[in-house]
């Protein structure tokens, strides 16, 4: 019985490839393959291996930016609109995503669309956070470190858990958030020792009883 499969599957696939043959393995004869159907049911859907391509960037774009932009720009909370986008950054395809940045180091068409990602992207992430830094530049300033977060994880080879990643972002979002509502949207676990309400606790138990510090001081001295 032959295999039935929707245009979309081919994009899927094609995602599938890039994240373990990086750019060169994306061939029609290996699409087909990893689909298990034949040549002829690739042109059933493309005329031609180019205009593939152009569609299978444009889904990429739409699915992956797009889509998920426009998702969280619903949302009326800003604190929870950052968190959102955490979340979006968390689940997108980075070995996949990878591979295409390297690809449009050699190609202009994927090149293009490339950036177009990245800069919608940087945009969505700058409008969040322009209502809490209140300068559009510092705001601008946040969005492209945000980015360069994101951007940096997917080349790292090899590709890290993406709970490093989610950690790194939440770190970000705790220098820009109050304390009260950072710790509010992830675990306490998503921020290192000085980032949060982690740190804000530390700091107070140490301020808030001198005499207990003093103590400690001369109980070590007294012992050495």
């Amino acid at each position: 019985m032959a295999t039935i499969v929707r245009r979309e599957d081919y994009f899927d696939a094609a995602l599938a490839i890039l994240a373990t043959n990086d750019h060169a393995g994306l061939k029609q004869a290996r699409l087909c393959s990893h689909l298990e159907v034949t040549t002829g049911s690739f042109y059933n859907y493309f005329e031609s291996w180019a205009q593939f391509k152009t569609e299978f960037l444009q889904h990429w774009l739409e699915s992956q930016t797009l889509q998920l932009a426009a998702a969280a720009r619903l949302e009326g909370s800003m604190t929870r609109r950052l968190r959102l986008l955490v979340e979006f950054a968390c689940s997108l395809p980075h070995s996949a995503e990878s591979a295409i940045r390297g690809w449009s180091h050699s190609d202009s068409g994927v090149h293009e669309v490339q950036s177009k990602v990245d800069d919608l992207r940087y945009a969505v992430v700058a409008e969040a956070v322009t209502q809490y830094l209140g300068s559009r530049e510092e705001a601008e300033r946040f969005a492209r470190l945000a980015l360069y977060t994101l951007v940096g994880y997917q080349q790292t080879v090899p590709l890290q858990d993406v709970s490093s990643l989610r950690w790194s972002l939440a770190y970000l979002l705790g220098t820009l958030l109050p304390a009260e509502e950072a710790a509010g949207l992830f675990p306490p676990d998503s921020f290192p020792p000085n980032i949060g309400t982690s740190g804000s606790e530390a700091s107070n138990s140490e301020t808030s009883n001198p005499e207990a510090s003093d103590s400690e001081a001369s109980n070590t001295e007294a012992s050495a």
